[in-house]
């Protein structure tokens, strides 16, 4: 990739280039009354245009190279860091300093009927790590479905439990208050 932007960034700054030597040719052209004004504004106009294009063109490619070149020194300082840590037995708070540049932890999420929180991992040098994930198969999807509906289910039952429990306490009170007036 690099190599193909490379080359086609030579090739635009070439072409800008002999685009900047052919207006200075038209312009002299011009100056000497070999060029009528209005065929010297046509050109001078269509020369122009493709230079500007070809200019934001280029820096186009150069930002791209330099992202890329970035990315490769990054790259490049994670595996030297990482070949540092090759054989160790146990996480210690240096490594952890070491290779992580931050972590955000988001606020715990409860509308699936779970508890869910976000944790995005920030490594140095190459940033936001994620986990790719597999999609899941047609048999796992059902499976997760029956597992939400059974929580979902539980949950109602506990809710319902709960009711009742509150309902039987209130009861109890009541009686025990209507006892003691009775006495």
């Amino acid at each position: 990739m690099a190599k193909e932007l490379k080359s086609r960034l030579k090739r635009e700054q070439k072409r800008c280039r002999e685009l900047d030597g052919l207006i200075k040719k038209l312009y002299e052209t011009y100056a000497t009354g070999k060029l009528a004004e209005k065929r010297f504004e046509v050109l001078s106009a269509e020369y122009e245009q493709e230079q500007a294009g070809l200019v934001e063109s280029i820096a186009g490619l150069q930002a791209k190279l330099a992202e890329y070149d970035a990315d490769t020194n990054n790259v490049g300082a994670f595996l030297l860091l990482s070949k540092k840590y090759t054989d160790f037995s146990e996480l210690t708070t240096p490594m952890i300093n070491e290779f992580i540049e931050k972590v955000m932890v988001y606020e715990v999420d409860w509308s699936s009927g779970e508890k869910v929180q976000e944790v995005e991992i920030y490594f140095k040098f190459i940033g936001k790590f994620e986990i790719p994930q597999p999609e899941p198969t047609p048999e796992e999807i059902a499976a997760e479905k029956k597992r939400i509906e059974q929580l979902i289910k539980n949950r109602e039952r506990g809710r319902r439990f709960r009711a009742k429990r509150r309902e039987m306490r209130q009861r109890l009170q009541q009686q025990a208050q209507e006892q003691e007036q009775a006495q």
